[in-house]
């Protein structure tokens, strides 16, 4: 009986060693990740494994499916570095100061046959909290003309402040004394700025004591300080220009040095006590707390002495007594992407069909142009449009060996369902080196061809485009191209839209397009077609429902496609004379030529005038009458003219010496006292510059690319 409860139990020993064994190979543990602790607002997140867990076709492919879930999430998308490491790049920085939860999914096994992973749970990071980077002190004047100076303190933050939040939380204190002060900067803002209130200018130093109590959010996150922060500023003595601060940045193509000093200082001949070594063009501007150097010739890779001269002076008074001297560098550049143009839209589909990208220490980028289909333009243009990538695998289009390809691009909502709307499809992709691409003069411009086949030139629509970096995601941008040779100006009324169509090329007027008037509803309110002149006329039924009013003008021809969408191209003409010209029963108009519009008591005015019918005919030789008024509005003179053949007419008033001053009016009108037009006279004491001018112009005719020299030679009357 022993013997079989031994041999019993030997042979259970020896049936779980396989299964032990068995659970071991199942299971991959996560050596490696950054999702712990404290991480950049921008940068990669790493998991490494201890097993490969993908196949090599599927590396360095951007990813939708979602490998790793981030509690609150994070936009972004996954890539395979190597078989056992998985990279997570977010499409935008991540909220200041706050906590995440990382939880890693099934989905990261599905192409391996593990079945756990181990050493994955509770996965917390944080971005760095709030906190003060610095206090910068400055006494500054509150107006121009003010003779009494108040210190300004300037407090640079890390992340953007809310200045309504800080003020519950700040005390500035001198010895034990606490100061009033007001907020300077009032909306959300890294660097806030408060002055000082009744402090004195006194010859001396003052210790400013700043203190900020825990608690304080920065905007956007949510992570409060737990501690509170308490520094010390300087405030110098408002008799003497200090140098408080050298702070250096560059764009690529502009370098730019602002040098932070105790007060503001006098822009007059600033320029000549700044020098550099090596020596620099450059120009110079004060700003409100010392003054900024910028020059297109600092190199960023190179380091330069800059001397400033003793003698600077501040507007309150004080002076740079010692010569400053310090070496500044620029250091290497964050990789950056973006279009040279922010706001450009329409590209000439028979030019050159180039746009400058500004592309900053990022070696390969990629490419990609999707098509935005011509009855989605309102909805992409009102909820944004993003591509889904053709080579991107997704997780309701990944095959279980990875081998299918993605779907082909489109916009989806986050519930993945098969019904949401495409708003386009990706038609090109391309992975470039930018050490290809051509320059754009001397700065980091690159010139992008867009000279692309359209694989679906049979649906009208408009491009987007968005250039990515091939490493880091969140380094991109994106915008819509129409490339069109279709030039579009709209003009809407009560119940009409007027649709004036022109090439951008040579600017000839383009009959026979069709243009057609949607709604912010995306219904077509109306059609037309251009005629000759290139002018279109579109009809429509106004009504009262907000989704019928006019949003959008859509453009085509067999060959050319383009779009006018109101919301962003409207002009604002408040500033502009845009009534126009008013009909009357007499179908003419009347313009009339002043010699100048100002005179002076005792002089005459002369004028002419000029009448036109409806067609720009002349009326031929017909009865006018004229009416010069008073500042008042009476009438000063009345007298009646006849037009010659040609339709015009000369005339003068004289003005007596004793005339009054003012704005008099000049009315033309016909025969039967149809009014049609009106001319303003200024009427002011005043002495004119009396100055002769002789210009001379060494040619006679110039030709394209010839140089010309002008002379000239003025001389005023009242003096040399």
């Amino acid at each position: 009986m022993r013997k079989l409860i031994g041999l019993s139990a030997i042979l259970m020993v020896a049936l779980s060693l396989p299964l032990f064994f068995s659970c071991n190979r199942s299971m991959v543990s996560l050596e490696y990740t950054n999702a712990k602790d404290e991480v950049p607002t921008l940068g990669n997140l790493v998991f490494q494994f201890d097993q490969s867990l993908v196949k090599d076709s599927l590396l360095d492919q951007w990813d939708s499916t979602q490998y790793v879930s981030f509690q609150p999430k994070i936009p972004g998308r996954f890539r395979w570095e190597r078989p056992d490491k998985l990279v997570f790049s977010p499409s935008q920085p991540l909220p200041p100061a706050t906590t995440f939860k990382a939880t890693l999914q099934s989905e990261i096994l599905q192409f391996s046959h593990f079945g756990r992973i181990k050493k994955g749970e509770d996965l917390v990071f944080y971005t760095p909290d709030l906190r003060l980077d610095n206090a910068n002190s400055t006494w500054v004047l509150p107006e121009v003309n003010s003779s009494t100076a108040l210190p300004q303190i300037d407090l640079q933050f890390n992340y953007p402040v809310n200045p309504n939040s800080l003020k519950d939380k700040l005390t500035v204190k001198i010895g034990d004394q606490a100061v009033n002060y007001t907020f300077q900067t009032l909306s959300v803002s890294d660097h806030i700025s408060l002055r000082l209130n009744n402090l004195k200018m006194e010859d001396r130093s003052v210790d400013a004591i700043v203190a900020i109590d825990k608690g304080l959010l920065p905007d956007g996150g949510t992570n409060g300080l737990k501690e509170k922060i308490e520094t010390t500023s300087i405030i110098p003595s408002p008799f003497v220009l200090t140098v408080n601060e050298v702070n250096t940045q560059h764009d690529g193509e502009t370098g730019s040095i602002h040098v932070q000093t105790s007060q503001q200082v006098v822009a007059g001949g600033l320029a000549s006590n700044i020098s550099f070594s090596p020596a620099v063009k450059f120009t110079v501007e004060a700003a409100d707390d010392g003054f900024i150097i910028k020059s297109d010739n600092f190199d960023q890779s190179k380091s330069y002495a800059l001397t400033l001269a003793k003698g600077i002076r501040g507007r309150i008074g004080g002076i740079l007594h010692e010569e400053y001297s310090t070496n500044i560098t620029f250091g290497e550049l964050a990789p950056s992407i973006s279009f040279a143009n922010t706001k450009g839209v329409y590209l000439s589909g028979k030019g050159a069909q180039n746009i400058e990208v500004r592309i900053i220490n990022v070696p390969r980028v990629k490419v990609v142009v999707s098509k935005i289909y011509e009855n989605n333009l309102l909805m992409a243009q009102r909820y944004s449009y993003y591509p889904q990538e053709r080579n991107l695998s997704s997780s309701r289009s990944s095959s279980a060996d990875g081998d299918e390809e993605g779907d082909g691009g489109g916009y989806y909502s986050s519930s993945g369902d098969d019904a949401d709307p495409v708003l386009g499809d990706v038609v090109y992709e391309q992975e470039v080196d930018t050490r290809s691409l051509q320059k754009s003069g001397n700065g980091p411009g690159r010139l992008l061809s867009l000279s692309i086949t359209d694989k679906l030139p049979e649906f009208k629509g408009i491009y987007h485009v968005m250039i990515r970096s091939a490493k880091d995601y969140w380094v991109s941008d994106r915008r819509y191209v129409s490339l069109s040779d279709i030039g579009l100006i709209a003009k809407e009324g009560k119940e009409k839209i007027l649709v004036f169509a022109n090439s951008i090329k040579t600017a000839a007027a383009l009959p026979g397009i069709t243009v057609m008037a949607y709604g912010a509803n995306n219904q077509l309110l109306g059609t037309g077609s251009t005629g000759a002149e290139g002018v279109a006329e579109i009809t429509y039924t106004r009504k009262e429902f907000a989704g019928f009013r006019p949003a959008m003008i859509i453009a085509k021809s067999a060959e050319d496609f383009n779009y006018l969408p109101f919301g962003t191209t409207r002009v604002n003409t408040s500033r502009f004379e845009v009534g126009g010209t008013r009909s009357n029963a007499s179908g003419l108009d009347a313009y009339v030529y002043p010699e100048r519009d100002i005179y002076r008591p005792g002089e005459r005015v002369n004028f002419s005038v000029i009448v036109r019918d409806r067609q720009w005919k002349t009326p031929g030789e017909l009865p006018v009458k004229l009416k010069f008024l008073l500042p008042n509005g009476k009438e000063l003179k009345t007298f009646r003219k006849t037009l010659n053949s040609q339709g015009s007419m000369e005339g003068n008033i004289d003005i007596a010496q004793s005339a009054i001053t003012g704005t008099y009016s000049l009315e033309v009108y016909t025969s039967n006292d149809v009014l049609l037009a009106t001319q303003p006279f200024r009427i002011e004491e005043f002495v004119p510059d009396r100055i002769k001018v002789t210009a001379r112009l060494d040619r006679s005719s110039l030709e394209a690319g010839d140089a010309g020299h002008l002379n000239i030679h003025a001389v005023n009357f009242f003096g040399p």
